[in-house]
């Protein structure tokens, strides 16, 4: 094991034991509940976000179809536990494995027609959400249009109660799709998809099983999607397919993900913190029916601007990424503008990100003037060759 994954897997465990005992750290210090709350949702969006990209952004497929793996997973929980009195940690399993059947046999069919691809797949993905939503309301075992009323499921009782269990339950799932999303980008499969996404028949030429690869992406993708979904249920307490089989799920993975960088593990996962605070905060402040064009109208600038990704100008300019960021966070706290700290959050985090519109170009010339440099180098590439890699 090389010294980069020790120190990142090291990271994956301290950040699962502090998160892991954050509700008794709120409970001890009289922090606000809500704080459970945001970082719950933040963390249901990490894991969508991170299981869109596995395909989408190492592989070059685009997918609308993360709101159906994400609904199969609903309601087969809110199914079996709402309306058949399984155990909920029964039924969770089952729906990540339902989605991720699904996403195979959607699989089978189109990565095995070449012409099924581009804008094609993207619109038999969206179509798949739309025929899982008609025979949900069609069918009274699944849904038949009265919906499923999921409150009042029991949980295990050593996670806590109902709130902090789901938190946990989350935060596990959570550290799962981050950490596979991790895993494939630093393995041959990653190396095979990234190929892919470059060119599909030039990878197939050297020797890549593309569509082996592919189906082990979208079937990762579906899993993890359906089994998150699975646990959302909880949040929802009444499950309908209107407020399941919506375009809101893959159009917010697809601005976390565009909007951290696609090429990264850690892409998703930036994306996914900054567009929740934002909402979440425009949401607070009685702005919800602009907050997606206010989301929406940041993505199109960090798209033109930031083509490859916060992300990775975040990691580049690491020191002033932290400067700027603590700098902001410690001014507004002190001035206290506002009595929330998820707000002041929020205020250091837009500071960081519009400060990584400054063009690359710009950001050389700035540090060739200094004499110095403000980041670690340039990223990391992998010295394995792909044709050795797929021997």
């Amino acid at each position: 094991m090389t010294g980069s994954r020790l120190r990142t897997l090291v990271g994956f465990a301290v950040v699962a034991v502090i998160l892991g005992f954050f509700p008794a750290i709120q409970e001890g210090l009289e922090l606000p509940r809500f704080l459970v709350i945001f970082l719950f949702t933040i963390m249901f969006w990490v894991a969508q976000a991170s299981s869109w990209n596995i395909l989408t952004g190492f592989a070059g497929y685009f997918s609308f179809g993360q709101g159906a793996w994400y609904g199969i997973g609903v309601y087969t929980v809110s199914v079996l536990v709402g309306k058949h009195g399984w155990p909920f940690v029964a039924a969770l399993p089952l729906a990540g494995l339902a989605a991720g059947v699904a996403g195979l046999l959607l699989g089978v069919v189109v990565f095995r027609l070449r012409r099924l691809s581009g804008e094609i797949f993207a619109l038999t993905t969206l179509a798949v959400a739309f025929v899982l939503a008609a025979v949900a309301r069609l069918l009274p075992a699944i849904d038949g249009g009265t919906g499923v009323f999921m409150t009042g499921t029991a949980l295990p009782e050593f996670l806590g109660d109902s709130t902090t269990a789901t938190y946990r339950l989350t935060l596990v799932f959570a550290l799962l799709t981050v950490l596979t999303a991790y895993l494939i980008h630093d393995s041959r499969l990653g190396w095979g998809l990234f190929a892919i996404r470059d060119d599909e028949e030039v990878a197939d030429g050297l020797g890549v099983p593309v569509f082996r690869y592919k189906m082990a992406a979208l079937g990762a993708n579906a899993f993890l999607a359906g089994l998150m979904g699975g646990l959302w249920s909880l949040r929802l307490g009444f499950v309908t397919v209107d407020d399941v089989f919506n375009i809101r799920v893959p159009l917010f993975v697809i601005l976390m993900s565009v909007l951290g960088g696609m090429s990264h593990w850690m892409g998703p996962v930036v994306g996914a913190v900054i567009i929740t605070t934002l909402s979440d905060r425009l949401n607070s402040a009685e702005l919800a029916d602009v907050s997606q064009i206010i989301i929406g109208a940041l993505l199109v600038v960090l798209a033109l601007a930031v083509r490859e990704g916060v992300y990775l100008r975040m990691r580049d300019r690491w020191v002033t990424t932290a400067a700027i960021f603590f700098g902001v966070l410690t001014l507004v706290t002190l001035l206290d503008i506002n009595s929330s700290f998820i707000s002041d959050f929020a205020y250091a985090m837009v500071a960081t990100t519009v400060a990584m519109l400054v063009p690359s170009g710009v950001w050389e010339r700035m540090r060739a003037s200094r004499g110095g440099t403000t980041g670690d180098g340039p990223p990391e590439t992998p010295t394995e060759d792909l044709t050795e890699a797929n021997t």
